[in-house]
């Protein structure tokens, strides 16, 4: 009961979005969707945690690459959203990472030399989607700055920590990027564990903090 009435003034909160956005459908739209996962069980609303005491450590927080790396075309989650949907953004990984099963590029000459199969196997293309790709390589020590906190919803499995960061790429531009954090997006991803009950760690595989001068 208490579930249905928090859905309810969900849904009469977003209502003058879902007037804005267009008609008596869109609204419709919403509905359906917010009730039917609610009876499923699955999880829909998005929290953004960036100014949140449990986010303190962590934002503002400047690390540095571990390992040469890429920025691709990207399927992000959108965290502006206030219910789960998803995004183009900018995405990062690192080469020669992964598993026995399925591994990145051993590094970005590897990659050029067959682009098209490895961006198939690298990036899944749903229909009516144009294929993604990698859009540059991404030296080892290049220094982020994570930015944006996220917990996102992620069905019947609850949610996840959707983390976004800045860097400044070598023409000097500021750049948003997603780290990969759920490996059903983004293979592999770069976070220690899973669930959001805590602050979330990355892998030191991946990424090292850095408080020094040369990063800051």
């Amino acid at each position: 009961m208490a579930g249905a009435r928090s859905s309810l003034i969900l849904a009469k909160l977003n209502l003058p979005i879902m007037r804005a956005l267009g008609t008596q459908e869109v609204y419709l739209k919403f509905l359906a969707l917010l009730f039917l996962s609610i009876l499923s069980g699955c999880s829909v609303v998005v929290h953004d945690k960036t100014n949140a005491p449990i986010a303190l450590p962590m934002i503002g927080s400047y690390y540095q690459i571990v390992k040469d790396g890429f920025l691709y075309e990207a399927r992000c989650a959108d965290i502006n959203a206030s219910i789960q949907s998803t995004e183009w953004c900018t995405g990062i990984q690192a080469f020669d990472s992964g598993n026995e099963y399925f591994k990145t590029p051993t590094n970005y000459q590897e990659y050029k030399s067959a682009q098209k199969e490895w961006d198939t196997k690298l990036f899944t293309k749903l229909a009516f989607e144009k294929q993604r790709s990698i859009i540059s390589a991404l030296s080892k020590g290049t220094v982020i700055k994570i930015t944006k906190l996220v917990q996102y919803p992620w069905g019947t499995n609850g949610y996840y920590w959707a983390i976004r960061a800045e860097l400044i790429n070598t023409e000097g531009n500021l750049i948003e990027v997603e780290l990969p954090t759920n490996s059903a997006l983004a293979f592999p991803s770069w976070l220690q564990g899973y669930g959001v009950q805590a602050l979330p760690q990355l892998k030191h595989e991946y990424l090292m903090q850095c408080k020094n001068a040369k990063c800051t």
